[in-house]
């Protein structure tokens, strides 16, 4: 069971927006599509959905080819960058509306679930940016999908509130046993939000994989860093547990989900912490990356 897509084409006046995609993603998995503007990555993802239709080839989800199945059928829910809310409706009314039974009740409890209780009375212009999108999930959530796309959803909000959300969505996919796939032009967000990700150029499927297998061997994936068993763009880290001139302990600033990273000995491997002024100092921010040339 999969969601596959066999010699996709899409062609918009006189250019071809898609050239024959192929691409299978195994039910539970959560797949990014990365490619700059204009690499189809959006007008594949509403194919899916069905807001837009294909020239030719064939999309098939769990069996069941979607050519001429209306959108609302598919089981299918999209997630974009602006949350597209009701304003005129309460925050509960919202996602009541995606509930099979219009139930109060399980709109609260989906509320609950991206962290927002005691919220279903609350008015839409109340809310932050963040706070709107994680009603936007939850409504996505109680129609109760099988397949969720995300069409770059965290593109508007704040580094914090970004991984914040990133860190949500990726774990209620994976509690719910969903399928998602995220498109994206932020390399690191793929990295880590996804278990695979494809690179889409000019309409075409340039490569796909794990994100560690992309890293290895795609250049224009960029350089990452494996460190205590995840693999990580270059990122920052805040100094614990009083460190001394030669060993540091890592836990992540902004990156990979606040997960502690473990011990880190200078000198150690290919990385290079960059301290601000030749000392480490408890609760400080440094900068680590993989060692490139000389440095």
């Amino acid at each position: 069971m999969s969601l596959v897509l066999s010699g996709v084409h899409k062609r918009f006046k006189d250019r071809d927006v898609l050239r024959g995609i192929d691409l299978e993603i195994p039910n539970g998995e959560i797949h990014a599509l990365v490619g700059v503007s204009g690499s189809g990555k959006s007008t594949l993802l509403r194919i899916i959905a069905g807001l837009e239709t294909h020239d030719s080839g064939t999309v098939t989800w769990e069996e069941t080819p979607l050519d001429g199945v209306p959108p609302h059928l598919r089981r299918i829910t999209m997630l974009s960058q602006s949350p597209l809310l009701f304003p005129h409706l309460t925050v509960g009314e919202n996602v009541t509306l995606a509930t099979p039974n219009r139930s109060r009740q399980e709109a609260e409890a989906w509320l609950a679930r991206v962290r927002l209780p005691g919220r279903y009375d609350a008015e839409i212009h109340e809310l932050s940016g963040g706070e709107q999108q994680r009603v936007s999930f939850s409504r996505a959530l109680a129609a109760s999908p099988r397949l969720i796309l995300l069409d770059e959803p965290f593109t508007n909000l704040d580094p914090e509130l970004k991984y914040e959300l990133q860190r949500l969505i990726r774990d209620l996919v994976r509690e719910l046993g969903l399928t998602a796939l995220l498109v994206t032009h932020d390399r690191e967000e793929a990295m880590l939000v996804a278990d695979r990700v494809t690179l889409l150029e000019a309409g075409l499927v340039r490569a796909s994989g794990t994100p560690q297998a992309l890293s290895e061997t795609e250049s224009t994936f960029g350089d990452f860093i494996e460190l205590g068993g995840s693999l990580y763009p270059s990122l920052h880290i805040e100094v614990t547990d009083s460190p001394t001139d030669e060993t540091v302990v890592l836990i992540r600033s902004f990156t990979r989900f606040g997960h502690r990273l473990g011990e880190y000995r200078r000198g150690q491997g290919d990385y290079v912490i960059l301290p601000r002024d030749e000392s480490f100092r408890d609760g400080e921010t440094y900068y680590l990356r993989k060692r490139q040339g000389g440095i």
